[in-house]
């Protein structure tokens, strides 16, 4: 069998909604049904949503990519779907990854600038554009930036803590540290 690599622009169709986890609730379904379904097939890639938009990218055997595309074009979520990019591929290049997710990643903000574009809208995209949103999305490092880093607090690490579990964290400290004083007190 041959592998392929493909890659597509697609406008959604939803309304965004707040997005409490970090990542908007219909693009967290993607993903989910993504990271579900594309070990079965052999499918690996990469999304980025941002501006109302995809940018995805797909590797694997060709029949299973071209299966999965034609599914993804009937999907009701997307609209003006654009293949940007289809050609024979040696080696698949994201192993790690059935479907890796990059939200709203700095360096996208930085390819749009270098190509005087002030709005992501991938359907534009040259070759050359899609070959570095590609790289972006293989080379984002694993400190989960797999969470929009705009919801949350980045920790030491530079993982993103959501705003609830800090919230937590932080009770909880308060409690521990009431309860070694109160401790403390009744020692003396």
């Amino acid at each position: 069998m041959s592998l392929i690599r493909l890659a597509y622009a697609s406008e959604a169709t939803f309304k965004p909604q707040p997005a409490a986890s970090g990542v908007e609730p219909h693009v967290a379904r993607i993903l989910l049904a993504s990271r579900r379904n594309n070990p079965k097939y052999g499918i690996v890639g990469g999304l980025y949503y941002g501006n109302h938009h995809f940018f995805q990218y797909l590797e694997g055997e060709e029949d299973q990519v071209r299966e999965l595309y034609g599914r993804i074009r009937r999907d009701e979520r997307h609209r003006n779907i654009t293949t940007l990019l289809e050609e024979p591929l040696d080696e698949v290049t994201f192993t790690d990854w059935s479907m890796k997710y990059v939200p709203q990643a700095e360096d996208v903000t930085r390819i749009l600038k270098r190509h005087d574009m002030d709005q992501f809208r991938p359907e534009l995209f040259d070759r050359a554009m899609c070959e570095e949103m590609i790289s972006v999305i293989r080379e984002s490092h694993h400190h989960d930036r797999l969470i929009n880093h705009h919801a949350g607090v980045r920790g030491e690490s530079g993982q993103v803590i959501a705003p609830g579990i800090r919230n937590g964290l932080i009770l909880a400290a308060v409690v521990l540290v009431g309860a070694l004083l109160v401790g403390g007190l009744l020692l003396l």
